[in-house]
């Protein structure tokens, strides 16, 4: 069923990756890591909420402009403040197991930090029990990382929670690298203690790092998959 809903905000996080604040007319409940499908005339596009606990059936999506794409062509040139959408949701399963029984190793790229930033606001504002969770970020540059300053506050405040950011073609507190090479890292290191991955972003990444897990050993149940593009 399509809701009715209102953009009552747009800012931009970067040049090419923007917030959109969206209010649902009606009862909209969801659990963090699910997304929405966007529908305009004949087009349907499907984002994961990056909010989580907003008032007033509201949440956020975090959306990257793509070349070529013409979904985030009209979100970006056509939409304002005050637009009327349809909406589709909450949808999918990218979520958290009611209890924790081991670390929790979160693997993106460009927004597909979304569901893991709504999923971290969950654990912190309901103090809900958790092993080690580490949130392993990959983008380009330093001016592409998102909310930077946020996952580094989180550090202070979720016991347990280690952010780790990487850029492929600059360098970052002296490192710079892949996704890969982190979790990798940890994984070599014997870090990890009965761990399920959730790995959120392009799907290249996603098959080589889904590659990767089955290769040092890990059952296709502990690896979580939401695929971009």
């Amino acid at each position: 069923m399509w809701l009715d809903s209102t953009l009552i905000s747009i800012v931009k996080e970067t040049k090419n990756t923007w917030k959109f604040v969206i209010k649902v007319h009606s009862d909209f409940n969801y659990n963090p890591g699910q997304f929405v499908q966007i529908k305009f005339n004949d087009l349907i596009r499907s984002y994961s909420i990056s909010s989580y606990g907003l008032e007033g059936n509201v949440f956020e999506l975090l959306i990257v402009k793509l070349e070529g794409g013409k979904m985030t062509r009209y979100l970006f040139e056509n939409t304002k403040e005050g637009d009327k959408l349809e909406i589709k949701g909450p949808l999918g399963k990218f979520i958290l197991p009611e209890t924790i029984t081991g670390d929790i190793i979160f693997v993106c790229t460009g927004t597909g930090i979304a569901p893991f930033r709504s999923i971290l606001q969950r654990l912190m504002d309901n103090k809900i029990n958790h092993k080690n969770i580490y949130l392993i970020f990959g983008t380009r540059e330093k001016k592409d990382i998102l909310y930077f300053d946020e996952m580094n506050n989180l550090e202070n405040l979720i016991n347990g929670f280690k952010y780790i950011p990487v850029l492929s073609r600059e360098k970052l507190e002296g490192k710079s690298g892949y996704v890969h090479n982190q979790y990798l890292d940890l994984i070599k290191g014997n870090k990890l203690k009965d761990p399920i991955f959730y790995l959120c972003g392009w799907r290249d990444m996603i098959k080589e790092a889904r590659v990767n897990l089955k290769e040092c050993g890990f059952d296709s149940k502990k690896i979580k998959l939401e695929i971009y593009g």
